[in-house]
């Protein structure tokens, strides 16, 4: 059903973990009302997806699991750091991570946080924030990485 499955995939993205039939943000409770009210979906979608989950053990295994992560994106710019979007044309091409990595560690400046998002849910794009706004030759380096489509500065 695409509403139980734009439940699992906000869960998923959020690392909103059930336990017991309840859903939690690390330690703390959230309520199904809640969920639903930030899809903008009825309760009963967010507790039948619930359920459907607990009645899966393979889901039930990768759902109980999940922890909310903390993403600096946002914070990045009242940090004076810099972010960088880079879009892949195959985010499973091996060594492209470490390419990446490679060339900004040579600028000497520092990574502060990776964040790769999943393929199945956007197109292969990682945000790497940095501790300053990396020179322009840099990004030269890294858009001559086999399999870098587009960077952009944000």
């Amino acid at each position: 059903m695409p509403s139980q499955a734009h439940v699992a995939k906000y869960l998923l993205e959020t690392g909103i973990r059930i336990q017991g039939s309840k859903l939690y943000a690390d330690r703390v409770a959230v309520s199904h009302s809640q969920v639903a009210a930030a899809l903008g979906k009825d309760k009963r979608i967010v507790t039948s997806t619930v359920r459907t989950i607990e009645n899966s053990p393979r889901l039930q295994s990768i759902y109980s699991k999940l922890k909310p992560s903390c993403n600096l994106i946002e914070v990045a710019p009242e940090m004076g750091w810099g972010i960088i979007e880079i879009t892949l044309s195959d985010p499973a091409l091996p060594g492209i991570l470490g390419k990446v990595t490679t060339a900004i560690g040579e600028t000497g400046v520092s990574i502060r946080q990776i964040i790769g998002e999943d393929p199945v849910f956007t197109m292969g794009t990682i945000f790497i924030i940095t501790e300053s706004v990396l020179p322009g030759f840099c990004l030269e380096k890294l858009r001559d990485i086999d399999g870098v489509v587009k960077i952009t500065l944000h």
